[in-house]
């Protein structure tokens, strides 16, 4: 039967492949039925075969790429058409098995068939592919290697600090300027350089500034064939060829394929030339591609023409503490115990992240004891004590800047710098007299060349990053810098420098040849210290500790001693033949006359001493190069014939001495002082400062030409008490002189401020008095009755640097004063003029001069005063003036940024004849005050007057005519007083075109006033202080509705004598004014409420009232005002309020007012004000009581509390046993009045 069924089942499959196939060979289909087994087999063994091959190549592709090759095009394509066969075949074995499963009795000789075909055909494709596998050449080759982008080097945990914030949108608008192409980022080591760069280049990427970003270290010591690479790796470039490296042009020529790339150049230390050096192509090569490079020193930056310099500063406190709080694992949970220690730490870091971070990551899960222990050590500048805080990652960075200084005397500078206390300023005058003393230049011979030596290395060490600048003649260290400077003076061979905290001092010390020490909690100096090798002493003590000359006893290499704040014997230096520099600075001294034995002193300083007189053997002083006696206050005289014995001298400071006397004609023998005539006869001088009495000025007497000076001469020097007021200026040239100018025409030359009070018989500046006054900065004329004009052109010909220098411009009192220059001003006439200050000049008719236009046939275009560099202006009391500016210089006006005028009387405009809104001319102004100007006005509702986005205060008083005018949205400070037209506020909207798009900026247009601030769509979010005075049509300061965030930062309302105002705050207003601080009302007559009664209520307006920073409310001569506040406000809506004060309000009933009613007789309210410490009630005829009936009032800090005049009252005030207050209303009316308590 079953063999039936296979020829019937055969028959019927030859019967199919006869009618499908008529046209094919017969024998060829019936091959693949009879041999199905063995092409499932051969298929079986080509697929072995083929998987071999495959596993063979995926081996070769996987060593190809650890050797960074680049896989062949043909040899992925083989790879992915296996890959594709071997999973075939996994589907076609699928169908075999299960054709063997079903059918294994009876095969379908159908299905058999279509198998063994469909084997055939992959044993044929296996085959090919096999035969490409044995032809198969190299799969991988060499090719330069695109690096990642510059989003690999970027720190995921990045986040911004105050300063790089800064820095980086300064950078980034800096590349996004076409005519920008360099730009420089600088700042000390370790504060987050290349951290910043790395995250610019990630946002210019992703903001598609640039097609690529590429960036490079170069380090002290560059290796530019690795630096080349590095860029080209970026680019895929290979800088290698057949027939070895390619050349710097090759790679400025593939970097000119790249229309926009940013290339980050890391830390370099000297200037490089990009284009020679490496190949970079920049400026006019190449305006695609812009550098940013990164160095710790500024003058990189300048050597390298960077259009842009960026400084990367420090973090602040919080942004400090925050950095460190991560680092050191800390939170809210964390013991408060180690938190103060960890603040204690972080002050000490002082916003450096490269001491911040290392020590955030030591202390980290660290026991209390570890940590104070870490917190003793740093304050005892011990960092690299700390666990896990080693050397190389506490002050690697630092470090490399030390060793990178090439000058061993820069470097010397920096480590005398340490020896101040921490934090404090170091007067660079100082280094000079310690660097001269310890002879660091030697062979230079004057104390000039000197200065100049220390201030280049002061420049240096600035420009590093190594010392902060504090202002003129003044640094500073960083305290992480300072502790490494230390411990950089106490760890290398050949220094040892340091300071000492505690005495007395033991052996550990006595090889130092530099010493520090500060105290004030001693009395006494040791005795015999010893320090034989000690040449540099600095000593501060507290007034009453005295020195002893065993102290100093086996200090015989000593050259330099400063000592400040000491009871001192001079004789105690007899013995150090071999002194240089001595500071005896703010010291009570005596046996003064043993200075004669020190001969061998170059520098001398007896400054705030408390000497009388300096006595004759002061002039054996022959070696004496500076001599400092400023501020000796109580110095009265010098011996005749001694400044001229000191024939070395080159500086001589005598200024701030106020009781000094000098010689004159009428001095008499017993009278014998000083005369100035000795100064002359000093060969070497060529620095004194000096202020003198006229009654003491010697006739005839004419300072002969000086390098620098600093003379007063009738004019009192005021006392000065800062520290940094009292030190000497030697780079300087100052006059200060009242009435008669001929003993210092031969200065005048030089001079760079200049100071003249009465000085008469000279009708101009120039040329009266000198040809140009080039070098003037500042100049301050003060009743100077002859005075036409500062520059008289008419009658001689002016040099064209006339002024041309000249800052600060200050005229006070010259009443015949007309105008600065009489004709066509010099060339660069006030071209630097930042400050002028005019008052009481009452003929000066235009303040700026205006130049005529000239023929433009003939002599072409006029010349025009710029005044580009102004920024401040204030003018008083000049009645003649009808204009500040005049047209023609208002172009120039974009750097003022304050400006007061007060009390001009016919001053009609702020520039004259303008035909364009103020918008386009005073775009920097931040403060302005506008005073008593009666004839000041605007032209029409267009005009425009205080339009500048960067307005924060502004000042407007009496100018009644000023309407209406617009106020920035930026303000942060508003006054008004005595504005009179009535005119309603309303808002509008300016439109600013900036290449050719047009956005829209909002004003608030402030005329006067029925209503204030009247509609929504302004924004006053920077609004602080807001004063309204005099507002005599003022009825509603603010109406409509009002955006929580309008007032937000509001601290500060004053309202005076505004006589129509009904009520100071709308229900809404007072409900968004959470930085209120100060509410001072007066003189209001017709003010009925504080916050006004909603007559809608919404359910807005059900929310509570609260005023959360409020301290003082200050209520006087409001006669109409019945309450203060509902008593709903007392409930938790004063938490801050510490002073109320209501006084001569005459028809107030309540303080708080409340609807007594409601309340049940038995239940009382309590209510705290947590805060009050004074109330005053005064003057308040129909006060009834401080708050309703069943209100219970406690005032537990108060400190005063004044009721008087107040004779209705029936509220009943008293103490208890813990001096709390309490306020309760009676039932029945207390006659008594005038009650007064003070607490």
């Amino acid at each position: 039967m079953g063999c039936g069924f296979c020829e019937a089942a055969l028959s019927n499959t030859v019967g199919t492949l006869v009618v499908g196939c008529v046209v094919k060979p017969v024998g060829r289909q019936l091959d693949y039925v009879r041999r199905f087994h063995d092409n499932v087999a051969k298929l079986r063994e080509k697929k072995r075969e083929l998987a071999d091959a495959r596993d063979r190549l995926l081996h070769k592709i996987e060593d190809a790429k650890n050797r960074l090759l680049q896989i062949e095009n043909d040899v992925q394509n083989l790879q992915s058409r296996a890959d594709e066969t071997l999973s075939d075949m996994g589907t076609l074995e699928e169908e075999i098995q299960l054709n063997k499963r079903c059918l294994n009795w009876c095969p379908n000789w159908s299905w058999r068939y279509q198998l063994s075909k469909k084997a055939m055909k992959k044993i044929q494709d296996i085959s090919e592919l096999l035969d490409k596998f044995g032809q198969l050449g190299p799969v991988g080759y060499s090719a330069p290697t695109a690096l990642p982008t510059i989003d690999f080097l970027c720190s995921k945990e990045f986040v911004f600090s105050k300063s790089s914030e800064t820095a980086f949108y300064q950078i980034i608008e800096a590349l996004k300027d076409e005519n920008i192409n360099m730009i420089g980022l600088w700042g000390i080591g370790g504060v987050g350089k290349t951290t910043l760069a790395r995250e610019v280049g990630s946002q210019a990427q992703k903001l598609k500034l640039f097609n690529k970003v590429v960036i490079t270290v170069v380090s002290q010591k560059p290796n530019f064939e690795r630096i080349q690479d590095q860029i080209a790796q970026y680019i895929g470039f290979d800088m290698k060829n057949e027939q070895g490296r390619r050349s710097e042009q090759e790679l400025w020529l593939r970097l000119k394929n790249e229309p926009r790339i940013l290339i980050i150049v890391d830390d370099i230390w000297e200037s490089i030339n990009l284009k020679e050096k490496i190949g970079i192509p920049i400026g006019d090569d190449h305006k695609g591609c812009k550098v940013l490079l990164t160095t710790r020193r500024q003058q990189v930056c300048q050597a390298m023409d960077c259009q842009n310099v960026v400084q990367l500063g420090c973090l602040n406190d919080d942004e400090a503490w925050t950095l460190f709080e991560k680092k050191a694992g800390l939170d809210d949970f964390s013991d408060d115990s180690i938190k103060i220690l960890a603040n204690q730490i972080v002050k000490k870091c002082g916003g450096l992240p490269i001491a911040i971070v290392p020590l955030g990551s030591a202390l980290k899960g660290k026991t209390h004891h570890e940590w104070q222990a870490a917190y003793r050590r740093l304050k005892d500048r011990r960092l690299t004590e700390i666990e896990d805080v080693n050397e190389e990652n506490a002050y690697v960075c630092l470090e490399a800047s030390f060793d990178y200084l090439k000058n061993m005397k820069t470097k010397t500078c920096f480590l005398l710098c340490s020896l101040f206390p921490e934090d404090d300023e170091v007067y660079v005058e100082n280094l000079v007299g310690y660097a001269w003393g310890l002879e660091l230049y030697k062979g230079m011979d004057s104390i000039k060349d000197v200065r100049s030596e220390v201030l280049a290395s002061i420049e240096t060490l600035k420009n590093s990053g190594l010392l902060l600048d504090c202002g003129e003649r003044h640094v500073k260290m960083h305290d992480v810098v300072h502790q490494f400077a230390l411990w950089i003076a106490s760890s290398r061979k050949g220094i040892s420098f340091g300071t000492v905290e505690t005495l007395p001092m033991d052996e550990s010390f006595k090889h130092y040849t530099a010493i520090s020490f500060n105290t004030d909690q001693t009395d006494e100096l040791p005795k015999g210290v010893g320090f034989p090798y000690l040449k540099l002493l600095l000593l501060g003590g507290n007034r009453f500790m005295e020195t002893s000359s065993e102290f100093f006893e086996g200090m015989k290499a000593l050259l330099v001693c400063a000592l400040n704040h000491l009871l001192i014997s001079l004789s105690t230096f007899q013995f150090h033949m071999n002194l240089q520099t001595l500071y005896l600075i703010d010291c009570k001294l005596s046996d003064i006359s043993m200075l004669g034995k020190l001969r061998t002193l170059h520098i001398l300083s007896l400054s705030r001493s408390d000497i009388t007189e300096l006595p004759t053997e002061a002039g054996d002083l022959e070696n004496l190069r500076l001599l400092d006696l400023s501020y000796c206050y109580e110095l009265r005289r010098i011996t005749p014939n001694l400044i001229r014995r000191l024939s070395n001298l080159e500086e001589l400071y005598l200024h701030g001495c106020s009781s000094l006397k000098w010689a004159t004609e009428n001095s008499t023998k017993r009278e014998s002082y000083s005369s100035l005539s000795e100064l002359n006869l000093l060969p070497k001088l060529v620095v004194i400062s000096l202020d003198i009495s006229s009654e003491h000025f010697l006739d005839g007497f004419v300072f002969r030409r000086l390098w620098s000076f600093d003379v007063c001469i009738g004019i009192k020097r005021e006392r000065r008490y800062l520290k940094r007021d009292l030190e000497t200026c030697p780079i300087s040239r100052s006059l200060r002189i009242d009435k008669s100018v001929d003993a210092c025409k031969q200065l005048f030359e030089d001079v760079e401020s200049l100071q003249l009070n009465k000085v008469e018989g000279h009708p101009n500046l120039i040329p009266s008095l000198d040809l140009g006054f080039s070098k003037l900065t500042s100049l301050d004329l003060r009743w100077c009755h002859s005075m036409q004009c500062l520059i008289d052109a008419l009658k001689q010909q002016v040099p064209i640097t006339a002024l041309s220098n000249l800052r600060k411009l200050s005229l006070s009192h010259m009443f015949h004063l007309e105008e600065m220059c009489n004709a066509p001003q010099p060339q660069g006439f006030l071209q630097k003029l930042e400050e002028v200050i005019v008052s009481d000049c009452g003929e000066m008719q235009v303040l700026f001069p205006i130049t005529e236009l000239r023929s433009i046939e003939q002599e072409g275009s006029g010349r025009y005063l710029s005044l580009q560099s102004l920024k401040v202006v204030e003018i008083e009391r000049c009645n003649n003036l009808k204009y500040i500016f005049p047209m023609s210089v208002a172009n120039s006006l974009g750097q003022l940024h304050t400006l007061k005028i007060k009390s001009c009387s016919q001053l009609e405009d702020i520039i004259q004849d303008r035909q364009v809104a103020y918008k386009c001319l005073l775009q920097s102004l931040r403060e302005v005050s506008l005073i008593d100007l009666p004839q000041l006005k605007g032209k029409d509702r267009t005009d425009i007057v205080l339009t500048s986005p960067s307005l924060h205060v502004l000042e407007v008083r009496d100018c009644p005519q000023l309407t209406p005018f617009i106020v920035s949205t930026n303000i942060q400070e508003l006054y008004f007083s005595k504005m009179t037209e009535k005119k309603q506020i309303s808002n509008v909207t300016v439109p600013e075109r900036r290449g050719g798009t047009s956005t829209y900026t909002e004003y608030l247009t402030i005329s006067n006033f029925e209503e204030l601030f009247e509609y929504p769509r302004y924004n006053l979010s920077s609004l602080e202080r807001l004063t309204l005075s005099e507002l005599t049509e003022l009825l509603v300061i603010w109406s409509g509705p009002i955006h929580v965030e309008h007032f937000q930062n509001l601290t500060r309302l004053t309202v005076n004598d505004c006589k129509r105002l009904r009520y100071i705050f709308s229900p809404t207003v007072a409900q968004n004014l959470p930085q209120l601080w100060t509410l001072h009302i007066s003189y209001c007559e017709e003010l009925q409420q504080i916050i006004e009664k909603d007559q809608t209520p919404s359910q807005h307006h059900l929310q509570p009232i609260c005023f959360p920073n409020l301290v003082t409310i200050t209520i006087i001569n409001c006669e109409n005002l019945k309450c203060l506040f509902p008593i709903t406000l007392a409930h938790g809506g004063l938490p801050n309020l510490w002073e109320l004060c209501l006084e001569r309000v005459s028809k107030l009933e309540q303080v708080f007012e409340g609807d007594e009613t409601n309340l049940n007789k038995e239940e009382e309210k309590v209510i705290c004000l947590p805060q009050l410490r004074t109330l005053v009630l005064d003057e308040l005829p129909n006060l009834v009581s401080f708050s309703p009936v069943g209100y219970h009032f406690v005032f537990q800090p108060l400190r005063c509390l004044k009721v008087k005049g107040c004779p209705n009252i029936t509220t009943r005030y008293s103490v208890d046993s813990k001096q709390s207050v309490h306020a309760k209303t009676q039932q029945t009316v207390i006659s008594e009045a005038n009650q007064l308590m003070k607490l």
